[in-house]
């Protein structure tokens, strides 16, 4: 048997469980699609395409939704002789100034530009490019994901919509697509760039279990074989992502998953089990790497809090979380930190989505005060905690006791 051959038909074009794999449609958008569609139509009248903001979750659609209408431009531009279509795509987890996403917009179209240049002024490299672009001619649509890193930093959002009616481009038409899950962040853009960058704004609402349905059902007519999958497989990959986020993304991948069990188990049906199983994997490794991004001191803090979780004394507020604190970081030798500064550890924790912080305000309880609890499965975190050395003997013996107490 070869080594790519195991034996189990399950999978017959696996790709279309790639987050870039591109449907033929997408039903469950189609309102979106339409609206970005008409955000590009004025290219075919040669005007100049209008920006874009799409704001939602992710797992919402946002980029197969972008990557299907700029597919159909790049369509449409193959047929138009001596136009060119050029697509470019930046982070701005990465590049998080104008600066840096200009000097990363050179990498790409600049012969020779292999790094982001430095030592140069932002109004020198904006000339680079708009050059650059020119010389491409047609019309290029740069894509920025996580837009809103640069919401105090806003000049590419001001200058690439305007370029052409201020002159820097003379053969070549540039648009933006910027991409967001702060759905406040127009608000922070300074006036000048809101006019400029939210000519269509396309807001993306959770998937419900209905539409999940759907999505999945089309990619398993494409990469699962006919009959492979159990009747109550794609149902409940669905209404466990509608649960949460609604996330077409976390459905297709507990699909995946549940396939991927199935196959390496030799088995030629997909199960409920196979779901359940791969929900269970999904979580424990999302934990694991949420866990392994944080500093010692925040996961210091997190463990304390899963030891209050697990005597079932949460939500809690920080001076219960502070007194677990100072046992977890006795008992893993490291410097205790203040109150405060656990406080602010748990809002860090609440932004990586590890923990839930809520400020509570007044009551039977007193004045405002922070409670919080966890926000990922304990069973996964205490187990995830056990691959971590300095953890292994308290995680494994939650909730954590008094240091007289043998672990």
């Amino acid at each position: 048997m070869s080594l790519f051959d195991d034996g189990s038909k399950i999978f017959t074009k696996e790709k279309a469980l790639n987050e870039d794999w591109i449907p033929d449609n997408l039903p469950e958008r189609s309102e979106e699609i339409q609206k970005l569609e008409m955000a590009f139509r004025p290219v075919a009248n040669g005007a100049d395409a209008k920006s874009a903001l799409l704001i939602g979750k992710a797992g919402q659609g946002k980029t197969a939704t972008t990557n299907f209408v700029l597919n159909q431009v790049r369509k449409y531009f193959e047929n138009e002789e001596d136009e060119n279509f050029t697509k470019l795509r930046v982070s701005c987890s990465d590049a998080t100034t104008s600066y840096q996403v200009v000097g990363e917009l050179l990498t790409m179209v600049e012969d020779g530009t292999t790094v982001r240049p430095k030592g140069r002024s932002l109004g020198h490299l904006n000339k680079r490019l708009f050059n650059e672009l020119d010389d491409l001619g047609g019309y290029a649509v740069i894509v920025l994901d996580e837009i809103d890193h640069l919401a105090s930093d806003d000049d590419i959002l001001y200058e690439i919509p305007r370029a052409r009616q201020q002159g820097r481009l003379e053969d070549a038409h540039a648009s933006i697509v910027g991409m967001t899950n702060d759905f406040e962040f127009r608000e922070k853009l300074s006036a000048k760039v809101k006019d400029s960058l939210a000519d269509t704004v396309l807001n993306f609402e959770p998937y419900d279990a209905n539409d999940l349905r759907t999505i999945l059902s089309q990619r398993e007519e494409v990469a699962f074989v006919d009959d492979v999958l159990s009747e109550d497989v794609i149902p409940l990959c669905a209404a466990r992502a509608a649960q949460d986020e609604g996330s077409a993304r976390q459905a297709i991948k507990i699909l995946y998953h549940a396939g991927e069990l199935a196959r390496s188990n030799g088995d030629t049906l997909v199960t409920e089990e196979h779901v359940r199983e791969g929900i269970d994997r999904i979580e424990q490794e999302y934990v694991l790497n949420g866990l392994n991004g944080l500093t010692t001191q925040d996961q210091a803090t997190l463990c304390a809090l899963a030891s209050l979780e697990k005597k079932g004394e949460t939500p809690t507020r920080t001076k219960y979380v502070y007194s677990e604190y100072k046992k977890v970081a006795e008992r893993i030798d490291i410097n205790t930190l203040t109150s405060r500064s656990i406080r602010d550890k748990l809002q860090n924790l609440d932004t990586y989505s590890m923990a839930i912080a809520s400020e509570k305000t007044g009551g039977s309880r007193g004045g405002p005060h922070y409670e919080s609890e966890l926000n990922v499965d304990l069973d996964a975190l205490v187990t995830a905690f056990a691959t971590i050395d300095r953890f292994q003997g308290v995680s494994q013996n939650l909730p954590i006791e008094d240091k007289q107490s043998t672990l």
